[in-house]
């Protein structure tokens, strides 16, 4: 089929999707010396050259002719006055001296929301004049760039590897196709983590290194969690009412408890497409498992949505936060300290394990050749750490800044990156699926896990069609 016909096609499912969807150059040619020695008639000898001599030649640099690169998303990331830390500024050096090296300039510039990206990609590839040069499309959506031959294969081009480690593994293989890569991201930060308030922890009488040290020996499981909450919410005053409770009432619990119980909402098979997944025992353990926690009195109801979930935890109110690592930007002026581990693992687990998303960096598949190898050349120098901390652990370096304990870093971080430890929440890899239907028909209509998954499958397999591309308009 030809790409208007999937151009047009995927700007009809785009608008479909959003609605369902809240939330180079002129290169020199080396010169190179050819050396020898000529014999006269005189016998006249030429001194040789020495080895050194011989094998230097003039780099050969990439000009990229002034090319720009924007990659379209939804936050501008814009190079801060004063830099934070020596990494910071050696990587602003770095893409400085690059930039001025290959003659290109490139930035990350919000174009969009989270949920249009791929609706200005589509809509400006019909008009022939791509907004952008790289897309960053939110994971809900990537499916239907890919369905409709919107990206670029990478795995066409030398100038940019997607198995190197400054690539998001989990990513990449979610973007590949057979033998085509259609997109990439950098190194993401995973969820499925669980702070805790140590203060609170030696006032309920736990030591307050207990889950690094039930993590390490393999037994931070979720017994052991909820006999922690039952200590850690406590009446402090006598009145009858917990004035410190473990956590908040969150229906992140259910995707936890999901994940570490070895399930999910939505797998992918073989071949890369979709399955419902939903009514498998793991998962139904898990929602049980999740419901009649948070039927106890363990947790608080959050006092307002709007930031209210962390502020909770940062004023010492709850003890304990499931939530992403991305959190803890909003940590960093908390009064206690604070410890992170991953979340603890259930009865059908074998080890702990997070997640990530697949949301991607994607070149329109409407560039020549010559002008994509350009764009990767480029959307690679962006992505590269500065020489210094271009080694593959050299991110402990900014993570020892943000966490309070080394622990943190060199167990709970650490464990992340082992082969296996994380993939991806493939749910939020496809637009459509509203969780919250199935957790409050539970946590707040009173229906049996059971009759709450029965509730919510037409739903879930109607997305699922939509994300594998079964409903696709092909006349």
């Amino acid at each position: 089929m030809k790409l208007n016909k999937f151009l047009a096609n995927t700007f009809i499912s785009v608008l479909t999707i959003s609605a369902l969807t809240a939330c180079g150059g002129a290169d020199e040619p080396a010169v190179v010396e050819e050396n020898s020695t000529v014999a006269t008639a005189t016998e006249e000898t030429v001194k040789p050259t020495t080895e050194e001599e011989a094998t230097s030649e003039p780099e050969v640099v990439r000009d990229l002719g002034g090319l720009h690169v924007t990659i379209a998303t939804w936050v501008d990331v814009l190079e801060p006055e004063v830099k934070a830390s020596a990494q910071e500024e050696a990587l602003w050096e770095y893409r400085h001296e690059m930039m001025k090296k290959h003659n290109f300039t490139i930035e990350e510039k919000a174009l969009g929301k989270w949920n249009s990206t791929l609706e200005l990609m589509s809509t400006s590839m019909i008009a022939g004049d791509p907004a952008a040069e790289v897309f960053h499309i939110s994971a809900s959506f990537v499916s239907t760039a890919m369905n409709n031959d919107l990206t670029y294969d990478l795995a066409t081009l030398d100038e940019i590897d997607p198995h190197h480690w400054k690539w998001d593994p989990a990513v990449t293989d979610f973007l590949t196709r057979g033998e085509s890569i259609y997109g990439v991201f950098p190194v993401q930060t995973p969820d499925n983590f669980l702070f805790y308030n140590k203060r609170l922890f030696e006032e309920a009488g736990l030591d307050p290194d207990l889950p690094y040290d039930l993590q390490a020996s393999g037994e931070w499981t979720w017994e052991v969690f909820k006999e922690i909450a039952e200590k850690l919410s406590r009446d402090t005053d006598n009145d009858g009412i917990n004035d410190i409770y473990a956590i908040t009432t969150t229906t992140k619990l259910y995707d936890f408890a999901m994940t570490s119980n070895g399930g999910e909402m939505v797998s992918r098979d073989e071949n890369g497409r979709f399955i419902n997944t939903l009514n498998t025992p793991e998962n139904i353990e898990a929602l049980t498992w999740a419901t009649e926690f948070l039927r106890n009195d363990y947790d608080a109801p959050v006092t307002h949505w709007d930031g209210g979930y962390e502020q909770m935890f940062i004023m010492g109110q709850v003890a304990m936060m499931p939530h992403d690592k991305e959190k803890l930007l909003l940590l960093q002026d908390m009064e206690d300290d604070f410890g992170m581990v991953i979340f603890p693992k259930g009865p059908k687990a074998t080890d702990y394990h997070v997640t990530g998303t697949g949301a991607g960096w994607f070149i329109p598949a409407t560039f020549s050749p010559e002008e994509a190898a350009d764009i990767a050349f480029a959307l690679d120098i962006w992505a590269s750490e500065p020489p210094g901390y271009d080694a593959a652990d050299d991110w402990m370096m900014e993570d020892y800044k943000l966490f309070r304990d080394e622990r943190a870093v060199e167990e709970t971080m650490v464990l992340t990156k082992q082969p296996g430890m994380m993939s991806l929440n493939n749910r939020l890899n496809i637009a459509g699926i509203n969780a919250n239907e199935l957790y409050h028909a539970m946590l707040y209509d009173g229906k049996t896990t059971i009759e709450a998954v029965e509730s919510v499958m037409g739903m879930l397999d109607s997305a699922v069609a939509n994300a594998n591309g079964d409903n696709l308009v092909t006349e």
